[in-house]
């Protein structure tokens, strides 16, 4: 279990992406987590900005949040992160932020290019064991 989560809520796992054009960005991330069958287990719903005084409709997608019921489905969730960045990383800059709880790993550039390293930052910096 890459972190764990003390009481039988669900973890939700925020994440937030800057760099070239990080609306387009998280509408493709969140296809990609969407189509993942190994993801069934975990939920990922845009957040959009509020809209601005005037604006009808909810502004720009800020962010991506998974919830995750089964802390067993972090590593899951990791991975399909990891694919996707790695895919990502040797055309487009970007920049991921995860945040779980009071935790949060930014990374971007090289160490986007490598899936296993983005797995194992994640759980190494998202854990709630020292």
């Amino acid at each position: 279990m890459p972190a764990s989560h003390d009481s039988g809520d669900p973890s939700p796992v925020e994440i937030v992406l800057t760099g070239d054009d990080p609306e387009a960005a998280l509408r493709e991330l969140h296809a990609w987590l969407r189509d993942d069958e190994d993801l069934a287990g975990i939920r990922v719903r845009p957040v959009t900005a509020t809209p601005a005084p005037g604006e009808m409709s909810g502004g720009l997608v800020e962010a991506l949040v998974a919830t995750v019921a089964d802390p067993g489905l972090l590593g899951a969730l990791f991975a399909g992160l990891g694919g996707w960045a790695a895919a990502r990383a040797s055309t487009r800059r970007t920049r991921i932020r995860v945040r779980m709880g009071d935790r949060e790993v930014e990374m971007e550039g090289p160490q986007l290019k490598d899936p296993e390293g983005v797995v194992r930052r994640l759980i190494s910096g998202l854990s709630e064991t020292p």
